[in-house]
């Protein structure tokens, strides 16, 4: 499954002549009031900005949350196991259906081999003990 394009664009630039440069002073003085917790302790602040910040918090947790999951699965991955171009084997999705209340774990295994004339893919479903 490929990537959907992005839907967010850069807040500022740090460089460069764009209309979102902001200035190196800038920068310091948003950094300092980060640093210093402003926007927490200033109670106006915090009114109008509390809701975006609860949600940029719950996207950051988001973001580790998926950064973990990837970086436990990014080996996971098979290689060409049969060593030649024209074969390949792949997995799905692991699933879970409950079977009599219990959880019964499958994936779909799928091989290709494309060395003839018509390419050939054989698919079985593993049950997972």
């Amino acid at each position: 499954m490929a990537l959907t394009n992005k839907k967010y664009e850069r807040i500022f630039s740090k460089t460069g002549s764009d209309a979102d440069l902001v200035s190196a002073d800038t920068f310091d003085e948003m950094k300092k009031s980060f640093d210093e917790n402003m926007y927490l302790n200033d109670v106006s602040q915090l009114s109008m900005l509390g809701p975006v910040l609860y949600q940029l918090q719950q996207m950051q947790d988001e973001i580790d949350y998926l950064r973990t999951e990837i970086l436990s699965n990014k080996n996971k991955v098979i290689p060409n196991v049969t060593g030649t171009a024209n074969h390949a084997i792949s997995f799905g999705a692991l699933t879970t259906t409950l079977v009599k209340g219990k959880p019964v774990y499958s994936v779909v295994m799928t091989v290709t081999d494309s060395s003839g004339t018509k390419v050939v893919a054989k698919t079985i479903t593993l049950t997972l003990a």
